[in-house]
C-alpha cells in the first residue's frame, strides 16, 4: 500500500497490475464537476497514486487489468469520459450501485477480442455494483462487452496489454469463466 496517494515505483518483480474497485474517479479527471447527488465518495489521493502507477505500467509494457473503478479509471487515463450517475441519465439495465457483490443483475454479451475468448459470444449474467459508466470510450480502446442497452462493460487494448471489465469477477470466482479471465489477462 502507498500512503497518502504518494508516488511509489512498481516493484521490479511486478508481472502486471490490477486496478480494482473502490471510490469513484473524481470527475475533474474527465472535465466535469462533481455531481452533488452522488453519495459515494471520490478518492483524489487514490486517483493521483493510480495515475502514477498506470504511467509506470505502460512504460514497462506490463499487462493491466481493470475491475469496476479500475475499468473506469483506465478509460479516463487514456482520454475517455464517464457518466457520473447511470440511473439519472436513463440507462435501463440494473446497475445496483449499493447491491450485493455476488448478486447477478444483468446480461452482457462479449463480441470480439480476448473477452469473447473467455466468455464466449452468448449473453451471460454479471454482478453490477457501479453508479458511473463509460460515456466516451478512449480512442485506443475497443469495446468488447456490452449490456443489452448499449453500455460498455468490457474493453481491451491489445497493443497496451489492457483488459478491463465493469463487473466484479473476483466476487464470482467459483464460476469457471470468471476464473479464466484472470489467466487470460496475464497471457
Amino acid at each position: 500500500m502507498i500512503p497518502d496517494g504518494g508516488e511509489q515505483p512498481l516493484p521490479v518483480e511486478a508481472a502486471g497490475i490490477v486496478f480494482c474497485g473502490g471510490a469513484a474517479v473524481h470527475p475533474s479527471r474527465f472535465g466535469q464537476e462533481l455531481d452533488p447527488n452522488i453519495k459515494k465518495a471520490v478518492d483524489e489521493a487514490r486517483d493521483t497514486m493510480e495515475w502514477a502507477l498506470m504511467t509506470q505500467a505502460l512504460e514497462r509494457q506490463l499487462p493491466i487489468l481493470g475491475i469496476c473503478r479500475g475499468f473506469q479509471f483506465i478509460n479516463v487515463y487514456l482520454g475517455g469520459t464517464l457518466t457520473q450517475n447511470l440511473s439519472a441519465e436513463g440507462w435501463l439495465d440494473d446497475h445496483r450501485p449499493d447491491g450485493s457483490r455476488d448478486f447477478l443483475t444483468h446480461w452482457v454479451v462479449a463480441s470480439g477480442g480476448r473477452l469473447e475468448g473467455v466468455y464466449g459470444n452468448q449473453p451471460f449474467l454479471v454482478n453490477s455494483i457501479h453508479r458511473q459508466g463509460i460515456r466516451t470510450l478512449a480512442p485506443s480502446l475497443t469495446a468488447t462487452v456490452m449490456t443489452q442497452d448499449g453500455l460498455v462493460e468490457g474493453y481491451e487494448d491489445r497493443e497496451k496489454k489492457i483488459l478491463a471489465v465493469q463487473w466484479h469477477p473476483e466476487e464470482l470466482i467459483s464460476v469457471a469463466s470468471h476464473q479464466a479471465l484472470f489467466s487470460a489477462w496475464l497471457r
